[in-house]
C-alpha cells in the first residue's frame, strides 16, 4: 500500500516576489540588483534635508523598503554609510536601519559603530555613491546604481 510522505499543507506556493517574508536574509541576487535613481537621490539628499519630524523619517523608511521590496526591518541592511557634504570637519554620515532609524554625521576624528567603521574608507571614495552595511557583508553602490559585494 502506498504511503503519503509529503503533505502539501506545509508548502508555500506563493510566487509573489514583490514582498518576500521578513526572514533576516536577502539573497545575493537581490543585494546585487541595480539601485534606482530615486533611491540614490534620496540618500544623496540626506545632507540637504532635515528629517526632524516623524513624518519625514517615515517617508524615508517607506522609500527604502520599497527599494528593497521588503515589508520589515529584518530584510534591510543594518545601515548605510555615505560621504557627508556638510563640509569640514564632517566626513561621513550613517543612516542606521537596525531599528533606531537615526541619521548621524561623523567628524573626521570621531569613531563610528564597529559595523559601520569598516565601510568608512569606501564611503569616502569618489567611486561610490553609498555603502550598504549588512551583518556579514558590505555592498558598494556606484553612482549609476550598480552594486558590488565585498
Amino acid at each position: 500500500m502506498a504511503r503519503i510522505i509529503l503533505q502539501n499543507d506545509d508548502i508555500n506556493f506563493n510566487t509573489d516576489k514583490k514582498q518576500p517574508a521578513a526572514t533576516g536574509f536577502i539573497s545575493d541576487r537581490d543585494i546585487l540588483k541595480k539601485r534606482s535613481k530615486k533611491y540614490l537621490d534620496l540618500l544623496a539628499g540626506l545632507d540637504a534635508k532635515t528629517l526632524t519630524d516623524v513624518k519625514g523619517m517615515d517617508e524615508l523608511m517607506k522609500a527604502i523598503q520599497e527599494e528593497f521590496g521588503v515589508a520589515g526591518l529584518a530584510d534591510l541592511p543594518l545601515g548605510i554609510v555615505s560621504k557627508c557634504f556638510l563640509g569640514h570637519p564632517y566626513e561621513v554620515h550613517t543612516l542606521d536601519l537596525s531599528g533606531r532609524q537615526v541619521i548621524t554625521h561623523y567628524k573626521t576624528t570621531e569613531t563610528m559603530n564597529p559595523d559601520f567603521e569598516k565601510a568608512r574608507t569606501a564611503a569616502k571614495h569618489n567611486a561610490y555613491a553609498t555603502v550598504e552595511v549588512y551583518k556579514d557583508k558590505i555592498v558598494l553602490i556606484r553612482e549609476d546604481g550598480t552594486a558590488i559585494k565585498l
